[in-house]
């Protein structure tokens, strides 16, 4: 950023003060009618309350590799914020998994919307006793047309009441359709 010259400083300060000389007196302006309110800024995008997301994708747990199915749900609260549910279904090995985790979601108003998230997991286990994990999620969205947006992220997730093995990390890539 450049710096004013003295003189610029001057002349810059002297061209602020010249609305407040050119108001008068205090009784000439109990005769003025009062200022419009400035405009606002512009309006906030139309809030898109839905949205819904596919994932297809594969994984390893147990010592088995598994494909993976799942879906997503969200409701836009308030502006940026969302609640969601996710859920997956792990098949082509035994046992087979599930997964239901409800969560919150936050996205940035500005055009790439990075976003953040924390969520809490439900694991069902064939024949195994379910597990719990807390997780967190944060990446870019970018929108290709006005409800479609792709994703790209990292997800970290860690078991609850675990002894070894506890915690993940992997990459999200996802669309999803608001309306």
């Amino acid at each position: 950023m450049r710096r004013l010259a003295c003189g610029s400083a001057r002349f810059a300060a002297l061209l602020l003060l010249l609305p407040l000389a050119a108001r008068g007196t205090a009784s000439s302006r109990a005769e003025e009618p009062p200022a419009a309110p400035a405009p606002a800024a512009g309006p906030l995008p139309e809030l898109r309350h839905w949205r819904v997301g596919v994932s297809l994708g594969s994984g390893a747990s147990y010592g088995h590799s598994y494909v993976m199915f799942g879906g997503i749900v969200g409701y836009q609260v308030a502006y940026g914020f969302e609640v969601a549910i996710d859920g997956q279904y792990w098949g082509g090995a035994n046992p087979h998994l599930g997964r239901f985790a409800p969560g919150i979601n936050w996205y940035a108003p500005i055009p790439f919307r990075p976003y953040a998230g924390v969520y809490y997991a439900r694991w069902f286990v064939g024949g195994l006793p379910d597990q719990d994990a807390l997780g967190g999620r944060a990446g870019i969205s970018l929108a290709s047309a006005p409800n479609t947006a792709f994703g790209a992220g990292l997800a970290f997730e860690r078991a609850l009441g675990c002894s070894s093995s506890c915690e993940a990390w992997w990459p999200e890539l996802s669309i999803g359709f608001r309306f």
